[in-house]
């Protein structure tokens, strides 16, 4: 039995790719960019969110604030590429709560290419990863009341550090991981 597929539905479904292909490539979201001592800045509204992905790229030290209001008062802070790249820190109001020196939590070793990251928290628990979906890569585990409303960002190095904050998708999530 041979099966042939007609030209127009080829062409119909052909031209369906070609376009979700253009609108994910021309798709670049705000890249934020930041030098030290810029302070938290950026902040986004997460109330209504359980979890975040985010895109980092630089050389070291990139900070991501969790908050529950607009202030320099986070409730956690996670930072990506300590110590020139070597070591990522989770701290709650201040303390340090746990401290990795795993590659697969640390910034690309080409910093020019981003790097997808991910939070996950209920009134129970944040969890905090790497990779392109939720679960994935190694991870900090708390077990505290967490209220989150808002996620801003800083460095504190003499380097650029470049985030990218506000996509959602999946596909477009999976396409920046593999072009960017």
């Amino acid at each position: 039995m041979v099966m042939r597929i007609s030209r127009p539905r080829c062409k119909s479904w052909c031209a369906l790719i070609i376009l979700v292909i253009t609108a994910f490539r021309s798709f670049s979201g705000e890249i934020l960019s930041l030098e030290k001592g810029s302070g938290y800045t950026f902040f986004r509204n997460v109330e209504n969110l359980t979890e975040k992905f985010f895109w980092v790229r630089g050389v070291a030290d990139a900070v991501i604030g969790l908050f529950e209001e607009t202030t320099e008062n986070h409730v956690f802070r996670i930072v990506i590429g300590r110590l020139l790249n070597t070591q990522t820190r989770l701290y709650r109001f201040n303390k340090r709560v746990n401290q990795t020196d795993q590659p697969g939590l640390l910034l690309e070793s080409n910093p020019k290419k981003f790097k997808p990251f991910w939070i996950k928290w209920t009134t129970d628990y944040f969890m905090f990863g790497a990779g392109s979906r939720v679960g994935e890569g190694k991870h900090f585990l708390s077990a505290n009341n967490v209220t989150l409303r808002y996620i801003a960002v800083t460095t504190k190095v003499d380097y650029r550090i470049e985030y990218i904050l506000d996509l959602s998708c999946s596909k477009v999530r999976d396409h920046l991981t593999d072009q960017l």
